[in-house]
Order: C-alpha cells, then sequence, then structure tokens
C-alpha cells in the first residue's frame, strides 16, 4: 500500500522583533504586507499590548494613527513601547490559535480581552477518563473543577464565530467522540457522520484514545510542526506493523492538517481583526452621516432570501464593537401580503423594533439600494441612523438633513466598506442557510 509522506506546509517569514520607531521609513518598510500576530513590547520587552491582522503593515499604522489622533485605546500603550515582535501566519485558523495562546500566556495589560473576561469563550476538555470537548464561557470554568487548567484550557476567544470555527476544524481534522465510555457501547452523533475514532463504541482504549486527544490540544496549542512530525512518526510505525488501515486514518489527519494551514485565503475571522476602535471612527468621518454623531457600537444589518416568492424570509446580523454577535441575529418568516423586498424588509424591521429587550442599533444596514432606503427609513426612530449597501458596485446611500439621497463610493480596500460588507455577508449567509432549511422542511412535508 502506498502512502504519499510528502506533504509540504507553505513557507512564511520568521518571526522578527523591531526597535519600534515609527518615525523612521526604514521602520515602516521592514514590516511585511501578510497575514500575522503583533505584539507591542515595553524596554524589557514584557507585552503590552498582543493583536492579530490580515495586514500587519497596515494594522500597526492605525494603531499609530490612532494613538496620534487621539482616538483609540493605542494612547495607553503606544508612550511605553519600545519593541514591536510580529510572527507572519500561514493563514486566519494559525493567526487565532497563536493569537490565544500568547494572550493566555502572557495576559497583556492593554488587552481587552483580559481585562474583562467574563464573556470570553474557551475550548475546554473535561477531567479523565470520559473527556469530553466543550465550548464554555469564561464564568463557567470554575464550575468544571479541572484537575489541569493549562492543559485542560484553550482560548480565550472573543466570539461564537472563532470558537465554534475551531471546534468544527478539529472535528474534521482528528475527529471525537461526544460521549466517550458511555457504558452501553452507544455511538454518538460523530461516529455516525465519521468523526469519531470508537470512543463511544468500545473500538478503542481509554489510553489510545487519549493519546488521540493529545494530537488535538498541540493543535489547539499550536504547535503545528511537532503535531506533524509526530503524526509522520507514527503513520512509518504503522506501516513497519504493516497495519494499513491505521497508517490509512492517519494519512488524513495528516492531510486534514496541511490543508487547514495551507489555505491562503483569510476568512471572517481574520478580517474581523482590523475591526477596532479607530476603525469605529472611520465610519463616523467617511460616512458623514447626519445622524452619526459617535462611533457605532451595535450595528444592524438587514437581508432577505426566498425562491420565486416562496420560503420567503428575513435575517439579522449583529457586530458588537466591529465582531460579530452571533448570539444576537435573528431570523424571520415574511408575512403576508408584503412579498416584495423593500416591504419585506420594512416588515421586518418593524417587528424587530417592538422587541426592547434586544437592545438599540447605533446603526442600521440595509442589503439594498434606493427602493429599500426609502420604503424603510419612515419606520425607523429619527435617532437611529440608516444606510443602504447596494451590491455589484457596492455604493452606501442615505438621506441627509434635507432628505436628498447621499452616494458614498468607497475604494473596494477600503476598512470601512469592508466592515459594511463583512456583516452583509453575514446576514446573507443566515438568511441564505434559514431559506434552505424551511425549503427542506417543505419537502419533507
Amino acid at each position: 500500500m502506498a502512502i504519499d509522506l510528502n506533504l509540504k506546509f507553505p513557507s512564511v517569514l520568521p518571526p522578527q522583533r523591531l526597535l519600534f520607531t515609527p518615525g523612521s521609513e526604514d521602520f515602516w518598510h521592514s514590516l511585511p504586507s501578510q497575514p500575522g500576530i503583533y505584539i507591542f513590547e515595553d524596554r524589557n520587552k514584557k507585552p503590552l499590548y498582543i493583536g492579530k491582522s490580515i495586514n500587519l503593515k497596515t494594522r500597526l499604522k492605525q494603531h499609530y494613527e490612532g494613538f496620534t489622533e487621539g482616538t483609540t485605546k493605542a494612547l495607553q500603550f503606544i508612550p511605553k513601547t519600545k519593541f514591536v515582535y510580529f510572527k507572519p501566519v500561514r493563514n486566519d485558523i494559525e493567526a487565532v490559535i497563536t493569537e490565544a495562546n500568547y494572550i493566555k500566556s502572557y495576559q497583556p495589560r492593554y488587552n481587552s480581552i483580559v481585562k474583562d473576561d467574563r464573556s470570553n469563550l474557551y475550548i475546554i476538555f473535561t477531567n479523565h477518563p470520559d473527556t469530553k470537548i466543550r465550548i464554555v464561557h469564561a464564568t463557567d470554568i470554575a464550575n468544571l473543577n479541572l484537575d489541569n487548567f493549562q492543559k485542560q484550557v484553550y482560548g480565550p476567544y472573543t466570539s461564537g464565530t472563532v470558537s465554534q470555527s475551531l471546534y468544527k476544524q478539529i472535528r474534521t481534522i482528528f475527529g471525537f467522540c461526544l460521549t466517550p465510555f458511555n457504558g452501553r457501547n452507544r455511538a454518538c452523533f460523530n461516529y455516525h457522520l465519521g468523526h469519531c475514532p470508537g470512543a463511544c463504541t468500545g473500538e478503542i482504549t481509554v489510553q489510545k484514545y487519549h493519546r488521540h486527544l493529545g494530537r488535538i490540544k498541540k493543535f489547539l496549542s499550536g504547535q503545528f510542526t511537532l503535531l506533524d512530525k509526530s503524526l509522520h512518526r507514527e503513520i512509518k510505525t504503522a506501516i513497519t506493523k504493516t497495519d494499513f488501515e491505521k497508517a490509512q486514518l492517519i494519512k488524513i489527519q495528516i492531510a486534514g492538517l496541511h490543508h487547514s494551514l495551507s489555505t491562503h485565503n483569510s476568512s471572517l475571522l481574520l478580517k474581523l481583526s482590523d475591526a477596532t476602535d479607530a476603525l469605529q471612527f472611520q465610519i463616523v468621518q467617511k460616512l458623514k452621516h447626519p445622524k452619526l454623531k459617535k462611533p457605532p457600537f451595535r450595528i444592524e444589518c438587514y437581508d432577505l432570501a426566498h425562491l420565486q416568492g416562496e420560503n420567503y424570509v428575513g435575517s439579522m446580523s449583529v457586530f458588537i464593537k466591529g465582531s460579530p454577535s452571533t448570539p444576537d441575529y435573528r431570523h424571520f418568516h415574511i408575512r403576508f401580503p408584503d412579498r416584495s423586498d423593500p416591504f419585506a424588509m420594512r416588515q421586518i424591521i418593524e417587528r424587530r423594533l417592538k422587541h426592547k429587550e434586544w437592545g438599540s442599533p447605533n446603526l442600521i444596514v440595509l442589503d439594498g439600494g434606493i427602493p429599500q432606503l426609502s420604503i424603510v427609513t419612515p419606520v425607523i426612530p429619527k435617532d437611529i441612523p440608516i444606510i443602504a449597501l447596494a451590491k455589484k458596485k457596492e455604493i452606501i446611500y442615505f438621506y441627509n438633513e434635507d432628505h436628498k439621497t447621499v452616494s458614498v463610493n468607497l475604494s473596494l480596500e477600503d476598512p470601512v466598506l469592508n466592515l459594511f460588507r463583512n456583516i452583509r455577508d453575514e446576514a446573507h449567509r443566515f438568511a441564505n442557510s434559514f431559506h434552505k432549511k424551511q425549503r427542506q422542511k417543505d419537502l419533507i412535508s
């Protein structure tokens, strides 16, 4: 049986530490324009602030501009910064894992994720022997009475989107059991999907299963090279013992690991790391919306989905401080007689505004153009700014104080436009997924 072992990680630049000299052009030329982790350090090289970005050079410039303009928390750590350490990475998954482990290890003073840890999420491994992998809030960890915090807790992650993405990655690459060693040999849901090594059905011993979980812990610790070497040793041993079935399973894990770390396209996870305090101020400055006087803390976006008028549904996506707040997302069934997009959108927003317990948006974004804007605007409270984002041309529309239409054309690379596109894409994704579920229900019925 032939096993291909020639899978290779894509190469990245080595980590580097530079003297922080923002007044020098040489300093900025030395920074790479690629994804990575960056650390602002004091004179003793102690981390002050840790972050990740889709473009290291651009992100560090944003921090410095925020400092010079006095608009961001960079005011606190830039004056104390003597060095900048940066580590280029392959993609967003590696960036998320590396950033979380750095923050967990160094507890930098100026990271808000450290100051207010209550709402952050972690991936945890419960105690031996029936170890389960779960996503929990920081406030719930203490109730689990874990044996070893350092070896059982991975994070912190700032949103459900990030933690769920990592959870799905480890399930796809390695697989894990949802009900290990349950005493009845009852197969778990992951087993039926082919993502469980058989801890629920008695096909693997406790010792072997915990060695298997060790691979997942290496992945979440960012020890990718060590994990890769370990898997290659295991596959060679299996081939030597002519255990080709085991060798094939390990080969699949190696291929999954390399695929995860070789995808160059950075997804929503990494793009959102650039949605900073400075960007919130840029929204105000670039739009010059008459009702938008301060940075929008909560942005809501609305979209619709249907197939020739059937299974008509709507969605609301929510970004808080520039990051998705998935627990606040909402679905809507479109009720008769509103069966055109502008009136359907008005309907769901009218229904949303009745829910005072959901909080109040600081900015509403409509997926559409002037028709949606004109129909929806009359039902929006006068103190809430509203804009429409048209697809394809990506033009932003809103009304000025004289109720005349204003159009804003931002470049496709503009971070403000990218933030609006991200929240629009989230609303679109959420609406489509709900629409598909409704169609499936109709087909079954």
